[in-house]
């Protein structure tokens, strides 16, 4: 009988290669919002080429969370992954993405638009510490993440030539939307788990959030808070609904928000 050489050129056994979508893009659907709102609102209310990078950057950010959580996740195991080496080179393009594009925001409008996002980069930190020890789901670093995000309209608001306290007040309607948002949707998502959670903290958190957009924003932004209040009212006293339907009403509620406060801060400096 022959026997056929064996080929020592291929590897004993060939790695395959992981889903890179999965590494590349978020798997959580909600954090789209609290990326697009804040930047869609101070864009309709104070549009330059300035913000438009800023946006730019926003996004590229935002798209760095994913593989660095999984990378910092492997290296916390001390464990390297097949999947390790491609979180690491995301991390590389998307954060050479986002500095360029700064730095192009910064040529155009200067370097003052960094004062919000330095204000909040604690927020941002504590955010990526969660997720490197798998805790980024819990409540804190959801909250700081939304509140890291909602830097990005005042950053946007001052390449666009609006004042250092107009610049701060989109971002703190965008605040005031995303807390009791989250606390709100958390409540919901955990009675859809059979949990029983109380309604008390949503519901005062958005009456929070009115009596501070009443303080220091227009009469239309504080509309927005007060139609977010009924939503709540109305999502806490019936069934809740599956997520990805309460997914797909948050962008509704989000995009009115940010519609009414763009109005107001057009009409009603």
């Amino acid at each position: 009988m022959t026997t056929l050489p064996l080929d020592r050129s291929l590897p004993a056994a060939v790695k395959p290669r992981p889903p890179l979508r999965l590494i590349a893009l978020p798997t959580e659907h909600g954090g789209w919002g609290f990326l697009f709102e804040p930047i869609a609102l101070a864009m309709l209310v104070a549009p330059s080429w300035g913000g438009a990078l800023i946006s730019l950057a926003a996004c590229f950010a935002f798209l760095t969370r994913q593989p660095l959580r999984l990378a910092l996740q492997d290296a916390n195991r001390g464990k390297s992954y097949p999947r390790t080496r491609w979180c690491w080179i995301f991390v590389a393009i998307y954060l050479a993405a986002a500095g360029a594009s700064l730095a192009g925001a910064i040529a155009i409008g200067g370097a003052m638009m960094l004062i919000p996002l330095g204000l909040v980069a604690p927020l941002a930190l504590v955010q990526v510490l969660f997720d490197a020890h798998a805790r980024g789901r819990s409540l804190l670093p959801e909250l700081f993440g939304a509140t890291a995000m909602s830097s990005t309209a005042a950053a946007i608001g001052i390449a666009g030539g609006l004042r250092i306290v107009p610049a701060f007040i989109l971002s703190g309607i965008i605040i005031c939307r995303a807390i009791p948002s989250i606390v709100y949707v958390r409540t919901l998502l955990r009675r859809e788990h059979k949990q029983i959670v109380s309604s008390w903290p949503a519901v005062a958190l958005q009456i929070a959030a009115i009596a501070l957009v009443a303080s220091f924003a227009s009469r239309l932004a504080a509309l927005a808070m007060v139609i977010l209040l009924v939503r709540a009212i109305w999502g806490l006293t019936h069934e809740p609904p599956r997520p990805k339907t309460l997914g797909w009403r948050e962008v509704v509620f989000g995009a009115v928000t940010v519609v009414l406060a763009a109005w107001g801060a057009w009409f009603q400096p």
